[in-house]
């Protein structure tokens, strides 16, 4: 009987990603380390999917956990990190927020506007202006 443990997602994405790989079943078994028949078993849900499979078959597959779980599992709520349980010299630095295309262009865009506008050409020496006053 197919287990009912939140994984059947993770299942479905592994399955499908293995079909993709030009290898066996058999072969993806033996690499895994696991007893051939053993992987149609832990797609299904027949045996349980554990630590100790997952991350060879996310090896096999050249993908980092993460990549897996957070694609398995969206609708998992989560309102902490790992980091708020360790210490404050344990823990990593915050990445720097990337920026999507469309806002990289606006700036761009509005770079340039204001070049145009104030007169000046990107490269060239500016003038000096005296001010009276």
């Amino acid at each position: 009987m197919p287990a009912r443990d939140g994984l059947e997602l993770v299942r479905a994405l592994l399955g499908r990603a293995l079909v993709a790989l030009p290898l066996s079943p058999r072969k993806i078994e033996d690499a895994l380390q696991i007893g051939h028949g053993t992987l149609p078993r832990l797609l299904d849900g027949r045996m349980d999917l554990k630590l100790r499979h997952l991350l060879p078959l996310c090896a096999v597959l050249k993908i980092h956990p993460a990549d897996l779980l957070q694609r398995g599992l969206p609708d998992w709520e989560a309102t902490r990190r790992i980091d708020d349980w360790l210490p404050p010299d344990h823990r990593e630095a915050a990445p720097a927020t990337a920026l999507s295309d469309e806002i990289l262009q606006a700036i761009r865009t509005v770079v340039r506007e204001e070049i145009s506008r104030a007169g000046l050409t990107p490269g060239a020496e500016r003038k000096k202006t005296t001010r009276k006053g």
